[in-house]
């Protein structure tokens, strides 16, 4: 079996993608869902337990938790949170982080 090299007018697979989700105004929607799986891959399953309910919307991610105490821990650490997530998805998306 012969490879087929590629020839330059052909494009990567990822670029392809980007494309066609800048194309269609999925960026937002997709940067949404990466604070999402970010925030959990930062949490760990332990805490993640914790946790009720999650969402992002306007740039914000909305907690809502089940401990008190892990409440006020993450009130105390918003910032550092957002910077984190921030460095994960390489790009300065997240403003805060809201926790009810």
């Amino acid at each position: 079996m012969k490879i087929k090299k590629r020839n330059s007018s052909e494009e990567k697979i990822d670029k392809v993608v980007d494309k066609f989700i800048s194309q269609f105004g999925y960026t937002k929607r997709f940067k949404e869902h990466e604070v999402i799986e970010v925030f959990s891959e930062i949490m760990g399953p332990f805490l993640m337990k914790k946790v009720k309910s999650v969402y992002v919307n306007n740039q914000k991610l909305f907690l809502q938790l089940t401990s008190a105490p892990f409440k006020e821990e993450i009130k105390m650490q918003k910032t550092t949170l957002v910077q984190q997530i921030n460095q994960k998805l390489k790009v300065d998306f997240l403003k805060d982080v809201i926790v009810r």
